[in-house]
């Protein structure tokens, strides 16, 4: 009977690991928006973008956490991860499996509230292969979004 309760125990301890640490990607996620926005600030924008451009770069580009700016109309500019969503036009109808409008989402989230909200969705996970709630970080800086992508 201590076994299974054992067993038991370190079950919840190991389920509130995974937690904390989805928890611990999104807040990462919101510092990344933060530290990009600052670099966008320092370095201007030509330079800032070709950094947040290069994959290689663990700064701006680490695992499921990748900086990504738009116009206010949803216009991707920067996209290490897939540089064919840049100046698609038709991205901004994009739905998830939901109908949810996902980069409507994310206007919306700059929108509403210029200094930090979150869009939220449903998006394919890039480990599991399934899909799974998402939610992306969205800050407005001279009229683009800079946005970060976590899941929770």
């Amino acid at each position: 009977m201590k076994l299974v309760k054992t067993v038991v125990v370190a079950g919840f301890a190991l389920l509130a690991q995974a937690g904390l640490a989805h928890a611990d990607e999104c807040a990462k996620a919101q510092d990344l928006v933060g530290k990009a926005i600052t670099h966008y600030t320092e370095a201007g924008k030509e330079k800032s973008f070709a950094d947040f451009m290069d994959k290689g770069n663990k700064e701006w580009v680490d695992g499921e956490l990748y900086v990504i700016v738009s116009t206010m109309d949803g216009i991707f500019k920067v996209h290490a991860i897939n540089p064919k969503l840049i100046d698609n036009p038709a991205l901004p109808a994009l739905k998830d499996t939901n109908g949810v409008m996902i980069i409507q989402e994310m206007i919306k989230a700059g929108k509403e509230h210029p200094d930090g909200g979150w869009a939220k969705y449903t998006w394919t996970h890039p480990e599991t292969k399934k899909l799974a709630p998402k939610q992306t970080w969205v800050k407005v800086k001279d009229n683009q979004l800079f946005m970060v992508g976590c899941y929770p």
